[in-house]
């Protein structure tokens, strides 16, 4: 079998991308001085694996699932923009099956990210939202450079997401997203060691959400994941990234400060890895 990259990472777990997603409702301002806690459950089921835009031919099946933990600072210098530093950690388990077993499998603690996102709060009729925001990964994963599938990629990771809210109404928001992220390099690729690589990753993200009152929403949208091919030694490996996936999210705010989301999903093309047929994320929040 050819060598598949296939590195796992979550917030959200979505391989081989390093995929930062984000909800409907996510680019909302906090309150001001208020935290929020979120923890997030994850699961994917793939049944295919692709390379070069074609598919692998066997039985190649995968399995993942994740838990991260979340937390996130609201502070307001002043009306119009809210400054809101946060701590991802995952923790992430993955299991090869059938034919894609010699890939491998993975457990343990995946890379942590630090954030810093800045949101400010437009003059526009419904109030629109704009945010810049930077993202570290630090090289904090397991990782084994003799096998495919790790929870870390042994590297830096460098991201700037910008995101608009666009408020048609009380009920109906637009939200979307756009990111670009870069790498250092992981000098212990293979079993040889050698130095690895990655171009540029563009991700874009849209989402139409609906307030079906003050307390609950639904989302429906999509992303397109593009770049992230591997540099070897200074060679390309030819294994750029074009992925599309789709999204439905429910949210409802149980208390004042209790929340629950549910994501599902699934890719809808893949070029490189495995195609995910089933994506599930339950993510409970505690505001304080």
């Amino acid at each position: 079998m050819k060598k598949v990259r296939l590195y796992l990472i979550a917030f959200a777990i979505h391989s081989p991308a390093y995929a930062l997603e984000f909800v409907p409702g996510d680019y909302e301002m906090l309150p001001p001085d208020k935290s929020i806690v979120l923890t997030y459950f994850q699961s994917t089921r793939s049944h295919a694996l692709y390379s070069d835009n074609r598919r692998v031919s066997g039985d190649n099946k995968f399995r993942s699932q994740a838990t991260l933990v979340r937390y996130i600072y609201g502070y307001r210098p002043v009306p119009f923009l809210s400054i809101e530093p946060q701590l991802i950690v995952p923790w992430v388990k993955a299991n090869t099956l059938a034919d894609a077993t010699p890939l491998g499998d993975t457990s343990g603690i995946g890379d942590i990210i630090l954030g810093l996102p800045f949101k400010f709060r437009l003059t526009t009729d419904h109030a629109d939202i704009f945010s810049l925001a930077p993202y570290l990964y630090a090289p904090t994963g397991h990782y084994q450079s003799d096998q495919a599938v790790n929870s870390g990629a042994n590297d830096w990771r460098y991201l700037l997401q910008a995101a608009y809210v666009h408020h048609f109404s009380e009920q109906w928001s637009l939200d979307t997203g756009a990111d670009v992220s870069w790498v250092s390099t992981n000098h212990r690729y293979g079993v040889s060691h050698d130095n690895q690589t990655q171009t540029p990753k563009y991700e874009y993200q849209l989402y139409l959400r609906y307030n079906l009152d003050p307390v609950t929403q639904l989302g429906f949208g999509g992303g397109w994941i593009k770049g992230a091919g591997d540099v070897v030694n200074h060679q390309s490996l030819n294994d750029k990234l074009d992925t599309r996936y789709l999204r439905l999210s429910a949210a409802h705010f149980f208390t004042a400060a209790f929340q629950a989301e549910l994501s599902l999903g699934r890719d809808l093309s893949v070029e490189q890895g495995f195609k995910q047929d089933s994506f599930l994320s339950v993510r409970l929040g505690y505001l304080f």
